[in-house]
């Protein structure tokens, strides 16, 4: 069947650990637009880092932000989608980390969840904002990891459910795994981007994840799994290349990743494939 939609993961597919683009990656891109295909970016970024990746490769429809928890119509940012953490979710969390002087990160999208059965107003824009009680001693790169990050001890600003919530470093991690075995209400619980010195378990709400915002946009859209492309190389990828007809990881995948993709390729040689097949 012919391909008509391809979903590309950024950090680590498209995005090198230099936060580049090849121009190989780039030409893969433009080939598969020149295709009339659809093109989106599903990634666990927020729209706002996720920007200007976006326009230097000449999108301008939706794309999949924060894992799935965001849906943007287009570039304005206009919010499709948003399904931040439950509250009492977040109450919990946010309770138990000033109680224990964590390093914990809210990061939110917008100030409400918009459920996506109908497209809300088009004055609803995604704005982007993340509040932290600090960066603990015992995490190497936390401003990396935290680019427009406000400093709020008391999380004063961060009292609404956020998008997502991180907590950074061996001792937070282990003192929140450790109070919540069972997790939290209608969340999820993250670690798979856990590396010597950057340990960081991230907090979303349970309904999130690449696939199933994949699937819920090619419904909308009235494309069967069987025509979509996806592309990833980690954990989190895993979801939407089992949902995608064709699952592609990258060849320095993540061993999940490998397993779970019908091909091993490169984005340039994948979408050269998909169109030879499908032409």
């Amino acid at each position: 069947m012919k391909i008509r939609l391809f979903a590309f993961d950024l950090d680590g597919t498209l995005v090198d650990r230099a936060g580049r683009i090849s121009a190989e990656n780039r030409r893969a891109v433009a080939m598969a637009r020149a295709s009339g295909a659809e093109v989106i970016l599903v990634t666990g970024r927020s729209w706002r880092t996720t920007l200007p990746y976006y326009r230097e490769l000449g999108l301008t429809g939706p794309a999949i932000c924060y894992l799935g928890a965001l849906v943007v119509e287009d570039g304005s940012g206009w919010i499709g989608y948003h399904r931040p953490l439950a509250p009492e979710a977040w109450a919990r969390l946010r309770r138990f980390a000033l109680e224990e002087g964590l390093s914990i990160t809210a990061v939110a999208a917008a100030d409400r969840a918009v459920p996506g059965f109908q497209l809300p107003p088009k004055d609803l824009l995604v704005n982007d904002v993340a509040y932290s009680t600090g960066p603990p001693d015992d995490f190497a790169c936390w401003r990396e990891w935290n680019p427009y990050t406000e400093i709020d001890p008391g999380l004063e600003r961060a009292t609404a459910p956020p998008t997502m919530a991180a907590i950074y470093g061996d001792r937070a991690v282990a003192r929140v795994t450790a109070a919540f075995p069972d997790g939290l209400p209608a969340s999820q619980f993250d670690l798979s981007d856990r590396v010597p010195g950057e340990t960081v378990l991230h907090v979303w709400h349970e309904e999130v994840d690449k696939g199933r915002a994949l699937a819920r946009y090619c419904r909308r859209r009235g494309i069967p799994a069987s025509a979509v492309m996806a592309l990833g190389d980690t954990t989190v990828d895993v979801p939407m290349l089992r949902f995608a007809g064709i699952g592609v990881a990258v060849p320095d995948g993540h061993p999940a990743a490998l397993e779970a993709a019908d091909w091993v390729a490169t984005p340039a040689e994948a979408v050269a494939r998909a169109l030879g097949a499908g032409g």
